[in-house]
């Protein structure tokens, strides 16, 4: 892994993280953070969070 797709991993994981704390707290729908999070992959284009992101859509939790 290269620097800069280090710093764009961990950029993307912040961001994430902060958009799971809104979610938990109440403030998004799950509809709201996968809408996030499509828009912080295409953004950050991450390695490891995008398999984050693909393994929990295969979890099938698909509630609101």
């Amino acid at each position: 892994m290269t620097p800069k797709q280090f710093e764009s991993e961990m950029n993307y994981l912040v961001a994430r993280h902060m958009a799971e704390c809104f979610l938990k707290q109440g403030f998004l729908t799950k509809t709201e953070f996968r809408k996030i999070d499509d828009f912080l992959i295409g953004a950050f284009t991450p390695l490891i969070g995008k398999l984050l992101t693909l393994s929990l859509d295969k979890s099938g939790d698909k509630s609101e």
